[in-house]
């Protein structure tokens, strides 16, 4: 095993299946601990992320956010330990995660107020932007900012806290260093009965199908956190969760699980709901 911690990262980001398509090696260390990356065919919709802390613990993590991947890491280390090394090492590691935690949520909170500023200089959607007409739906809850739909991100207290932009080619893009776990979107008024879906443009169309309330989860990694929040507030709601069929991924080399699937399956298990699957396309 390695002992280069930026080698030893990367072979794990591989092993897990985040694999970037661009160099990455140069941009990992202490000027820039947290940043987005390619991780597909498709470039500029940096859905990979990486952290990775170069002191005396090397340690980070990493995801893609289009895949539901999350992964902690951290660099092996085959000496033994001594009580009073492991003690310092814990409260070294705390006090870490204390500052850590204090900047990331005070960027957090810059990046909400600049989502603000960003949303009240928006406009009403114009109903016949490409992305809105290729899905049928009309951009209930949308505004817009030049060619690019704008789909606000709120907390379950209802504060805006980011903002996913769409392109008219479907491209979808958040704004940078802002909070994205845990945040949702509210189509219609949940009273006894709510369906909850990933995307946007999901949402939408189940929304005008069935003219059920929907939530937007955005990715198959917040599905659960989602779920649990309506469930808390809304206690004797029923929930279907709407699974993406992610079949694709079961070739894949790495993955080999239907993402969208599992995630669904989880958060119905998590708040006693129902899983909806989209009908499979014939071969």
């Amino acid at each position: 095993m390695t002992s280069d911690p930026v080698a030893a990262f990367l072979d794990a980001m591989e092993a897990a299946g985040v694999v970037p398509v661009e160099p990455i090696a140069d941009r990992l260390g202490p000027d820039r601990i947290y940043f987005r990356c390619d991780c597909d065919s498709k470039k500029g919709r940096k859905t990979g992320w990486a952290k990775l802390y170069l002191d005396e613990h090397p340690a980070g993590s990493f995801g893609n956010y289009k895949l539901g991947i999350v992964q902690t890491w951290r660099l092996s280390n085959d000496r033994s330990l001594t009580r009073k090394e492991r003690a310092e090492i814990e409260k070294a590691r705390r006090e870490a995660a204390a500052k850590r935690k204090e900047e990331q949520e005070a960027q957090w909170r810059n990046v909400s107020e600049a989502c603000a500023a960003d949303w009240e200089r928006s406009r009403p959607v114009n109903p016949e932007h490409p992305y809105l007409v290729s899905k049928g739906i009309v951009g209930e809850g949308l505004r817009q900012f030049g060619p690019r739909l704008l789909v606000p991100m709120f907390d379950a207290d209802g504060r805006l806290w980011n903002i996913q932009s769409i392109g008219p080619d479907g491209g979808k893009l958040y704004t940078k260093g802002g909070r994205a776990t845990g945040l949702l979107m509210v189509l219609g008024e949940p009273m006894d009965r709510l369906v909850i879906a990933e995307g946007y443009g999901t949402a939408a169309v189940i929304k005008r199908a069935t003219a059920l309330p929907v939530v937007v989860a955005f990715t198959a990694a917040n599905l659960v956190t989602v779920a649990k929040a309506m469930r808390d507030r809304f206690p004797d709601a029923e929930i279907v969760i709407a699974a993406d069929d992610d079949a694709h991924l079961l070739s894949h080399p790495t993955i080999q699980r239907n993402i969208g699937v599992d995630a669904a399956q989880a958060a119905a298990r998590a708040v006693g709901g129902r899983v909806a699957l989209p009908p499979r396309r014939a071969a």
